[in-house]
């Protein structure tokens, strides 16, 4: 916490212990140690961390006594605006991670509209049990002191760049380290960041009503001549997390910032909404709404206007208020599984079932749904594209795209799933096409640069570009973690270790994208760590990022021969007689076509360009039959050099019809192409 705070203990069991300075904690079957801030149940650590720890160990010191909302605001998040929907959902994560439950509380009681308090028994301890038997009195600090010292040898050796979360900044500096080249965006006076409503339903499952309220205001805003709405993946990135308005204002080059909260109770719906001035933190408008559900659409109609006729009073604009748009869907059940739709998705084939399944059934009470049929577009041709689902799965996406855009022909999803079925299909000009008519269209969403980089700018070999449209996404959305992500892929691409292992972990900071177990991210170490010499732990990384099936189907075996072949050259000829017996197995059913593309990077670096090509070719072949099963992006890396020059590298380009692209928007970085003949230098 930022400063000390001093309440009364008047249930805290006597202890031999300085209150004032205890080091932990016994609260019922929970011990909270506060010199390494972990909780633990047992022999096992809660997930309890940053502004939860502070907030819980506020109650504890606090205990029996109740703690009011104001006071917690004051004492744990001193120094920073927040509202109270904040305390409401930090108690809220609090609890889940804790496995209490509201309703029948064993650890944090609440009284309604007065605050929070513990309500089991605290013992103060002058160190946790499992170390006051073990250990000797000055054994703590030094054992936390291994620990920070074993974390910076990670870092160091770089095999925990993911692990290690960079900086560990106060929250209030929740963009950590930036993107090279970056810079805050400029705050324009006549501007407005709306934020995810707070769920106060009491279901977390009902989390989709604050965030459609607030996607849909965003909208309605963004149509305003004058005002200045970052678009909803820019202010999204910041949900859950108790950052200082003045920094989102700041990221987000805005000058006021819009939140509020949303509770649904049966056919009734009452939501607050405020607006405020990020600089002083003074609440420029606020408003009470309880209306019926059925008039959502209503409720967003009156809170932008009405926001709109503050700002103009306050900013002394002459802006005008929004025009009279249709509500997305004529059904509000329909609209309500759209929500819940984007809701789950959250990129695991679980999810997107989920969410394509919530989509069908929009769609089956409103078939007229434009936003519903773009976004089950995208689902289903994302699924080809990245996962090498069965082609014919492309032409229903395909009639879903069509539809949305003829019930509306600026519509971004639409736009963007055209573009995903074109590049699945290998029709990159068409491609490119939609691109930049989504670009167009959704002109306030920087995100659609992520993926115009990811899946048309990197596979054709304009790493350079792309890098530059990444960053420029991150300028516009720097809490946007899975943009860092990108960035970070693509410097590995392009050989640039250090700034790839930094923003892997600046990417893992913002927003945890994947966790340490990100396959990507594994493979990212690896290059570093080979590029470094370090080939036995580059064979690790690897060696994690495959499944555990393809490991133990051979996989494990060729990428230790391969990474041994780099780091002893007497071992060059066994191993390749071991990748080369390792390839009939390669084109079978068992493995993904990424695994597939890492044996051609590692026979071509072993100076196989036969093996390499050969299973090249294949895996081109191969992707006519499942288009998108094959991201062929390590061909343009440093080591695959060879690869290029060699002259049977035209004719593998030109069955992945690159060239078609090539001849309307240049060639990729390094190389000339005249007469539809490819000479890569680099």
């Amino acid at each position: 916490m930022s400063h000390r705070c001093e309440f009364p203990r008047m249930n805290v069991e006597s202890a031999p212990v300085d209150l004032a300075t205890a080091s932990a904690y016994q609260v019922d079957d929970l011990v909270i140690d506060v010199r390494m801030r972990r909780v633990t149940r047992g022999e096992v650590d809660l997930d309890i961390a940053d502004r939860s720890f502070d907030l819980l160990l506020a109650l504890v010191h606090a205990a029996p006594n109740l703690m009011s909302t104001q006071e917690l605001m004051d004492c744990v998040w001193a120094g920073v605006i927040v509202g109270p929907e904040t305390i409401t959902q930090r108690i809220k994560l609090l609890r889940q991670s804790l496995g209490d439950n509201a309703d029948t509380p064993r650890y944090i009681g609440a009284m309604r509209g007065r605050g929070y308090r513990v309500l089991a028994s605290v013992t103060a301890l002058a160190a946790p049990p499992q170390l006051q038997a073990a250990l000797p009195p000055s054994a703590a600090p030094q054992r936390a002191l291994r620990w920070i010292a074993a974390l910076l040898v990670l870092v160091v050796i770089g095999i925990g760049a993911i692990w290690w979360r960079i900086g560990r900044h106060n929250e209030d500096q929740v963009s950590g380290s930036r993107a090279p080249g970056s810079q805050s965006s400029t705050v324009t006076r006549s501007s407005v960041g709306v934020m995810p409503f707070a769920n106060l339903t009491g279901d977390p499952a009902k989390d989709y009503l604050g965030d459609g309220m607030a996607e849909e205001l965003i909208n309605a805003l963004a149509q305003v001549p004058g005002l200045k709405v970052p678009a909803r993946t820019s202010a999204f990135a910041y949900k859950g997390r108790e950052v200082d308005i003045r920094r989102i204002a700041q990221d987000l080059g805005v000058a006021t910032i819009l939140e509020g909260s949303v509770r649904s109770m049966g056919e009734r719906l009452r939501v607050s909404a405020r607006l405020v001035d990020a600089a002083s933190g003074y609440q420029i408008w606020s408003q009470n709404y309880d209306r019926q559900s059925a008039d959502i659409f209503k409720v967003q109609d009156d809170i932008a206007g009405q926001i709109v006729q503050a700002l103009r009073g306050y900013v002394k604009v002459d802006l005008t208020a929004p025009p009279a748009r249709m509500p997305p869907s004529t059904d509000v059940q329909a609209y309500e599984l759209y929500l819940q739709a984007r809701s789950v998705s959250r990129g695991t084939v679980l999810s997107e079932q989920q969410a394509s399944a919530l989509l069908d059934q929009a769609l089956a009470r409103d078939p007229d749904f434009a936003e519903a049929l773009g976004d089950r577009a995208i689902l289903v041709a994302a699924g080809v594209e990245l996962t090498g689902a069965p082609a014919p799965l492309l032409e229903g996406a395909q009639r879903d795209a069509a539809r949305a855009l003829a019930l509306s022909p600026i519509s971004t999803e639409a736009n963007v799933a055209e573009e995903v079925i074109h590049c699945a299909r290998g029709e990159w000009v068409e491609a490119e096409a939609n691109s930049r008519t989504a670009l167009i269209t959704g002109a306030a969403d920087p995100t659609l640069r992520t993926y115009h980089a990811m899946i048309l700018l990197r596979p054709l070999g304009r790493l350079r570009q792309a890098r530059e449209e990444l960053t420029e996404t991150y300028r516009h959305a720097p809490a946007d973690g899975f943009t860092v992500h990108e960035i970070a892929l693509t410097d590995s691409l392009l050989g640039l270790d250090a700034e790839a292992l930094r923003l892997s972990g600046v990417s893992e900071e913002i927003a945890g994208l994947g966790g340490p177990s990100h396959t990507d991210v594994f493979l990212l170490q690896a290059r570093a760590a080979a590029r470094a010499g370090r080939y036995a732990e580059a064979a690790e990384r690897v060696a994690l990022a495959l499944p555990e099936s393809e490991r133990n189907a051979g996989g494990g075996r060729a990428i230790r021969a391969f990474y041994g072949a780099l780091e002893d050259p007497k071992r060059r000829a066994e191993a390749l007689r071991v990748l080369q017996g390792f390839v009939p197995k390669l084109k079978s059913g068992v493995f993904e076509g990424r695994t597939r593309m890492f044996f051609v990077d590692a026979l071509a670096m072993l100076g196989d360009l036969d093996a390499a090509y050969d299973l090249a070719m294949w895996c081109a072949d191969e992707r006519t039959k499942t288009p998108g099963s094959i991201d062929w992006s390590d061909v343009w890396m440093p080591e695959m050099r060879p690869f290029r020059n060699d002259l049977r590298f035209q004719a593998f380009v030109t069955r992945l019809k690159l060239p078609d692209y090539w001849r309307v928007y240049g060639p990729p970085d390094g190389c000339d192409f005249r007469d539809g003949i490819l000479t890569c230098h680099l």
